[in-house]
């Protein structure tokens, strides 16, 4: 068995999308200051690093990331390797050129290469799923969706006036998962694993910070 980490780590002023505070890491004591033993604090917006989504995110009165059982945060995944530019949309037949076509049951997990951009300016002009892609992930019966780009919609910088997020609320609204921010995909690409995305289950949440990890 070998494990794959697809998580970024956590460090002060990370990237994230504009309108979310920077992550902040603080000292609370230290050995080093005479205290005996060191402890931190960590200020972190949800939907910074890589995270899974619940449906409350967008959905009035849906589940909150606690409510949700962990059988819905393991299971078998797809990993397809798809070929896009910024601004281009990626479709039903770029996922299915990129690897086993999923089964129902199984997650997608959607390898762009954008996580190796992760830290510079590049990073924040991604593809993005097309609506189509996201309802045939609903109509197929998938239960995540990951991608290793900051939102599976848009990037900020070209959302149009009237923006409604179509992506999200296809996928959370018919109770499909999404994670974000993912990284470390290419050599699962083309590939079945095993996913782990367990993500910290705080109250009413969200969304949470989620250590994901594939298993070959």
């Amino acid at each position: 068995m070998t494990l794959f980490d697809l998580s970024h780590p956590i460090w002060p002023g990370m990237p994230k999308i504009p309108v979310l505070p920077d992550v902040e890491v603080d000292v609370v004591t230290s050995i080093d200051n005479g205290a005996p033993m060191n402890i931190s604090a960590v200020r972190l917006a949800l939907h910074v690093g890589t995270h899974v989504d619940a449906p409350v995110h967008i959905v009035p009165g849906g589940e909150s990331i606690d409510q949700i059982p962990l059988s819905r945060f393991a299971g078998r995944a797809v990993v397809a390797g798809v070929h896009r530019k910024p601004g281009e949309e990626i479709t039903v037949e770029d996922v299915l050129g990129g690897g086993p076509a999923p089964e129902r049951g199984d997650f997608l997990i959607i390898h762009t290469g954008w996580g190796e951009k992760f830290g510079f300016a590049e990073y924040d002009d991604f593809p993005s799923l097309s609506p189509d892609l996201a309802t045939w992930a609903v109509e197929s019966g998938i239960p995540l969706v990951g991608t290793d780009t900051l939102t599976p919609d848009l990037p900020v910088s070209r959302r149009h006036t009237g923006f409604d997020f179509a992506v999200h609320r296809t996928l959370l609204g018919s109770g499909v998962l999404i994670a974000e921010n993912l990284r470390g995909l290419a050599p699962l690409t083309g590939r079945r694993v095993t996913l782990r995305a367990f993500p910290l289950a705080i109250k009413g949440a969200d969304a949470g910070p989620a250590r994901i990890v594939a298993e070959l």
